[in-house]
C-alpha cells in the first residue's frame, strides 16, 4: 500500500511536464533565472545533487518533502559571491509542529515523528551589481541600474506513511530591472526512504519546482524556470553518502548532477565534512575553462554549523558560498 501511494504521488507530481514544452528548444525562454542557482553552501559543494538527501531548513528551496526529516528547529543563512559582481543571500527557518494530542494517543513515533509536519519560511535575494544603462541604439544614457531579484518561500513537509515524505511550497517572486515584475509559484516534492540489501540507507525523491507564474514586464512575459528532478541518495558507508539528481528543466535538455559527502569522524561535540560534486548544468563550451566541478567542506561545533562551497565557471570566474546554521 505504501509503495502504491508513492507511485501515485510520482505520477501526479510529474504531470506538469506534459504541458511544459520542455527541452533545449526552449533555451533562454525562462525568467527569474536566479531560482536555478542554488541556495546553500553544502549543496554548492555537492554540485546541487541534494534533493533526496536534504533534511534541514534548506529543503524549503530544494525539496519541501525533506522538511519531514527535521527533529529540531533549524535556522540557516548563506552568502554567495559570484562572478561579475553578483551576490546572493539565502535565509531560512524551519520548525516541526507537533500535534497537541500526540502524547495522549501514544501514536507510534517513528511512523509520524512530528505529527503535523514541519513548517518553514525562507528568503532568497540576488543583486546583479551596477550596470551602465544604454538606450535602444546601444548608446549610454549616463545612468546606472542595479538588477535585483527576490523570492519569499513558505513550505510544509511531513511523513505521511512509514518511509514516505511529501511536501508543498509556495513562493512569491519579484524581479526589478528598471520596471518591476512579480508573480507566484508552487513547489511539490515526495521522497521515499528505505534500506537496500546489505542494510544501506537509500532515498528516492521526485520534485517539481517553480510551477506556474510568469514575470511580465509591460506587455512581455516569461515563465518561471520550472524543473522536474528525480533524486537519489545512497549511504554506502557509515559516514559516506553519494547522490545523483537527474534534472529536466523547461528551458534546456536533461542533465545530471552528482554529489559525494564524507562525514569525518571526530570527537563528541565536533563534526566535519568534505564534499565534492559535478553540476551538469554548467557547460565549458559556453564559458570556456573548467566548469561543472564543485568542492566543499563543513564544520560543526555543538549546535552550530559552518559550511563552504566552491565551483568554477570558466572564464566568468568562480562562485563561493558560505553558510552559518544553528539548530535548537
Amino acid at each position: 500500500m505504501r509503495n502504491a501511494a508513492f507511485v501515485v504521488l510520482l505520477v501526479i507530481t510529474a504531470l506538469p511536464a506534459a504541458a511544459g514544452g520542455f527541452g533545449s528548444t526552449q533555451r533562454g525562454t525562462s525568467g527569474a533565472t536566479f531560482l536555478k542557482l542554488g541556495a546553500d553552501a553544502r549543496a554548492a559543494g555537492m554540485g546541487g545533487a541534494v534533493r533526496a538527501a536534504v533534511d534541514d531548513a534548506t529543503a524549503i528551496y530544494w525539496n519541501p518533502a525533506g522538511l519531514a526529516g527535521l527533529r529540531y528547529r533549524h535556522a540557516t543563512m548563506t552568502h554567495g559571491a559570484s562572478y561579475q559582481s553578483t551576490f546572493q543571500d539565502f535565509i531560512a527557518y524551519a520548525q516541526p509542529v507537533e500535534s497537541p494530542f500526540a502524547r495522549q494517543t501514544g501514536r507510534e513515533r517513528d511512523l509520524r515523528p512530528d505529527q503535523l509536519g514541519t513548517l518553514g519560511v525562507a528568503v532568497l535575494y540576488q543583486n546583479s551589481g551596477s550596470i551602465s544603462e544604454v538606450d535602444n541604439t546601444g548608446g549610454p544614457t549616463g545612468d546606472r541600474i542595479t538588477p535585483q531579484d527576490l523570492a519569499v518561500f513558505l513550505a510544509w513537509g511531513a511523513t505521511i506513511s512509514r518511509g514516505l515524505d511529501v511536501g508543498i511550497g509556495l513562493k512569491y517572486v519579484t524581479s526589478k530591472i528598471q520596471g518591476v515584475a512579480s508573480t507566484g509559484a508552487a513547489d511539490l516534492g515526495a521522497r521515499w526512504r528505505t534500506w537496500l540489501p546489505g542494510e544501506f540507507p537509500y532515498a528516492l525523491s521526485l520534485s517539481v519546482q517553480n510551477i506556474g507564474g510568469q514575470l511580465k514586464f509591460h506587455e512581455f512575459g516569461d515563465p518561471l524556470p520550472m524543473i522536474i528532478t528525480v533524486g537519489q541518495a545512497l549511504k554506502i558507508a557509515k559516514s559516506v553518502v553519494v547522490t545523483l539528481d537527474v534534472n529536466a528543466p523547461r528551458d534546456r535538455s536533461v542533465y545530471p548532477c552528482f554529489g559525494l559527502e564524507w562525514r569525518v569522524p571526530m570527537k563528541q561535540g565536533l563534526s566535519a565534512a568534505l564534499r565534492a560534486g559535478y553540476d551538469g548544468r554548467l557547460n565549458g563550451n559556453d564559458s570556456g575553462g573548467i566548469t561543472g566541478i564543485a568542492f566543499g567542506a563543513g564544520l560543526g561545533v555543538q549546535r552550530f554549523g559552518f559550511d563552504y562551497g566552491w565551483s568554477p565557471a570558466g572564464g566568468l570566474g568562480s562562485t563561493h558560498k558560505l553558510s552559518l546554521s544553528y539548530r535548537f
